[in-house]
């Protein structure tokens, strides 16, 4: 007998938050995989261009499979994620191609729109399948392509720390990465008032404080070390930015892992989960970077 609609959009209760051993041990997990992670993040970002296109299609790959697998495991939703990495690609592609990126973004909105709808309808058993399918197709291929795309372009094609675009993404996982970490450690020990229960019991007002203050600190270094040229009202306003955007990214991954059932997105990442634990705060965040640093520095927008 199949679920009926009021049961089936059901959402479970969150879950509740480690014991201090549990958290602990994920703690030495994640720093271990942290070890592993970052010099391969530093490593695409130095050298820019073509080779961090090559990571951005395997990080596009991976989330997209992710989402895919976690909502057809306990929702049997079913977004179409050829469509939808077809369109990703495209996306880093365009980023890649500034004289023709026009065209190939237009190109590529007007074949996700038309086939993968066209796909929906032919090959869904219902009327609510064919939507939520569709629907899903259309989110995850602006959700994790667009992002990407955007780092491409922020993180240009000149290799090496000479770029000033080179500061401006190592800048960015940088406040992500201290803000991320200080509010997990700060809300850990200090959290009492809970941001969003309803979404992710971990998270506290507390540790969204402790991460802001981190993540001003992260800018402020990047002002004083990077030849970007930033003033200290812009290093304190970026932080700031990129904290609000990190935790808004992270909610609505949570959101995603509520709404399918699953606690982690994946397990390719030891002590974090999947492919888009690892993401989720750099993919809102990276659109505040891209534009603050479009505003002071437009040229930037030519890749």
């Amino acid at each position: 007998m199949s679920k009926s609609v009021s049961e089936d959009s059901r959402v479970t209760p969150a879950p509740q938050p480690q014991s201090q051993a549990g958290w602990l041990a994920g703690l030495r997990q994640r720093l271990l995989s942290a070890g592993v992670l970052i010099p391969i993040v530093i490593a695409l970002v130095w050298f820019g261009g073509w080779i961090a296109f090559a990571g951005a299609v395997v990080a596009l790959a991976l989330g997209m499979w992710e989402i895919r697998s976690m909502f057809a495991a306990h929702r049997k939703w079913y977004p179409l994620v050829i469509f939808s990495g077809a369109f990703g690609i495209d996306l880093l592609v365009a980023a890649m191609l500034p004289e023709v990126r026009l065209a190939l973004i237009a190109l590529g909105i007007s074949a996700l729109v038309i086939a993968s709808f066209t796909w929906v309808m032919i090959t869904r058993p219902t009327i609510e399948r064919t939507v939520i399918d569709w629907a899903l197709t259309i989110a995850v291929a602006f959700y994790l392509g667009w992002p990407m795309a955007l780092f491409l372009v922020l993180r240009g094609s000149v290799m090496g720390y000479g770029s000033e675009q080179f500061w401006w993404v190592l800048g960015l996982f940088c406040m992500v990465w201290a803000n991320d970490t200080a509010a997990f450690v700060t809300g850990h020990f200090l959290g009492r008032r809970k941001l969003a229960l309803h979404i992710s019991p971990a998270k506290t007002w507390e540790g969204f404080a402790g991460g802001l203050v981190w993540s001003v600190i992260a800018a402020f270094v990047l002002l004083s070390l990077s030849p970007v040229q930033l003033a200290w009202y812009h290093a304190l306003v970026l932080g700031i930015l990129v904290a609000v955007a990190s935790t808004l990214g992270d909610l609505a991954e949570s959101l995603l892992k509520r709404v399918a059932d699953v606690k982690d997105s994946g397990a390719i990442v030891p002590g974090h989960g999947g492919i888009l634990d690892r993401m989720d705060s750099l993919l809102f965040a990276v659109a505040v970077v891209f534009f603050y640093a479009a505003f002071l520095h437009p040229a930037i927008l030519g890749g």
